[in-house]
């Protein structure tokens, strides 16, 4: 078969559905022979609207097909382990599944030198709008009006800002432009989920600090039903302290899990977890 693109970026996709209805219809245009019945006789599957149904949901991959696919794909050795976490990713009915198999994608990703945020885009992370305007950039509701757009962010930024953050977005290949039909261009994300671990702490700084000060200001200005802020001073060791770390990572990941599957977007949220010391170590008796 001839090289697909597909497979060359499998290490971008989030979704493994995504992946093979890309390589197909990727093959479709470079082969005329190619059909889904073609590469069901390929692989062995006895239907020939499996793998269709497969990329319209309707079934579920299980392991032997994905041996299947693997071999008719002619994945290499760490593209067929990318794949399985990708389809336990994606299939994962409990949180815990669901997150042990993004680490697995996260360390085939680090395997390969592969970063969603690279050095080149660390500009990614000098404006705190940014993250926000890709968020909303993908829905429908802004309708290719960037002033619109950019009243939709909270605190507003300019309609020029708006429509800069989309074009290096753009660039950067954060989003990707789809067919829109007969209204305006239509935006979507690249992937779900972006991971800044190997940014440097120094080119995060100043992003961080400024959603410290708009947390302050959320917690002043906005109603409590529309944000949650608490505040607790605690005397403990520093076991209770990394247990309290461990808790809150948990929680943060089920979040981030429950709102990876949220289809039901509605506004856009800054969530922070900190915990810091507020004295000097403190000399128990024994």
């Amino acid at each position: 078969m001839p090289m697909s693109i597909a497979l060359e970026h499998l290490f971008d996709y989030d979704d493994f559905r995504k992946f093979m209805q890309d390589y197909f219809e990727e093959q479709k245009k470079m082969r005329a022979v190619f059909s889904h019945r073609f590469f069901a006789a390929k692989a062995g599957f006895s239907s020939s609207s499996y793998c269709l149904n497969v990329i319209r949901g309707r079934f579920n991959l299980t392991p032997k097909s994905i041996e299947k696919l693997a071999k008719a794909m002619d994945f290499e050795p760490l593209q067929k382990s990318y794949f399985e976490a990708l389809v336990q990713y994606n299939q994962a009915e409990q949180v815990d599944e669901r997150e042990n198999a993004w680490e697995q994608i996260q360390q085939i990703r680090k395997q390969i030198e592969f970063t969603h945020i690279t050095t080149r885009e660390q500009l990614y992370f000098s404006k705190w709008y940014y993250p926000i305007v890709r968020e909303l950039a993908v829905s429908p509701s802004w309708d290719g009006d960037f002033m619109k757009l950019a009243r939709m962010v909270e605190p507003q930024i300019t309609t020029e800002e708006a429509r800069e953050a989309v074009k290096n977005l753009l660039e950067w290949g954060l989003i990707r432009e789809v067919s829109g039909g007969k209204s305006a261009v239509r935006y979507e994300e690249t992937s779900q989920m972006l991971d800044a671990s190997l940014i440097p702490p120094m080119a995060l700084r100043q992003i961080r600090r400024e959603y410290m000060q708009h947390a302050i200001g959320a917690v002043e200005r906005k109603p409590k039903d529309e944000r949650f802020a608490a505040f607790t001073t605690l005397a403990m060791s520093e076991s209770s302290y990394n247990y309290a770390v461990e808790v809150l990572e948990e929680a943060r990941k089920k979040i981030i899990a429950r709102a990876a599957n949220d289809l039901n977007v509605e506004r856009i949220y800054e969530l922070m977890v900190v915990a810091f010391p507020m004295s000097k170590k403190v000399e128990v008796e024994k």
